[in-house]
């Protein structure tokens, strides 16, 4: 004789867990919203303006001020005496440059400055203890800046911008960028990150 299973024990199967696509979708859309948002709050955009801080001071001082980040590109130290022979800086501050160069305290980068708005317009460029002084034209001039890997730049006006303010902009690795148009009293700091 054959013995036969009891019909009423049948055996269950386990339900595989498997999460669903649904809910790892919003997981993923959550993490993206998340990480725009931070990237919009940390880009600096609709950023306060300020003076420029004095002479003396740290690039990092005023740490609550909100500054809009640039990517520039980074001049090679094997071409930094060259780019600063052209560059209009004194045989004393090319020396000082030079020096933070070797001693590996700064980065020269390339930054290509233009007239965004057709206003015009005379800007002060601010970086660390050097002040650069440029006329603003549509076609973009190159300023070579000492800075730390990420350095404060500050942009203030020095003719008087009128009613339609200045508008500057800067060429960065990806390409020309606007920046907030600056009135009377107005400065627009910038975090250059040299790549």
């Amino acid at each position: 004789m054959s013995t036969q299973p009891d019909p009423a024990y049948k055996a269950e199967l386990e339900e595989e867990n498997k999460p669903s696509h649904f809910r790892t979708a919003c997981i993923i859309l959550a993490t993206c919203t998340l990480l725009a948002g931070a990237g919009v709050h940390f880009s600096g955009i609709g950023g306060k303006s300020s003076a420029i801080p004095a002479a003396g001071s740290t690039q990092g001082a005023d740490s609550t001020e909100q500054r809009i980040g640039v990517q520039m590109s980074l001049i090679a130290p094997e071409k930094a005496a060259e780019a600063l022979a052209s560059s209009g800086y004194s045989e004393k501050e090319q020396a000082d440059i030079l020096a933070g160069i070797k001693r590996r305290d700064l980065r020269l980068v390339a930054m290509p400055v233009f007239d965004a708005t057709g206003a015009g317009g005379t800007v002060t460029i601010a970086c660390g203890t050097t002040h650069r002084t440029v006329s603003l034209t549509p076609t973009p001039q190159v300023l070579v800046l000492p800075i730390t890997v990420a350095g404060n730049v500050d942009m203030v006006p020095v003719s008087d911008p009128g009613v339609t303010g200045i508008g500057a902009g800067v060429v960065t690795m990806f390409g020309p960028e606007a920046l907030p148009v600056m009135h009377q009293g107005d400065s627009l700091g910038l975090t250059v990150i040299a790549q």
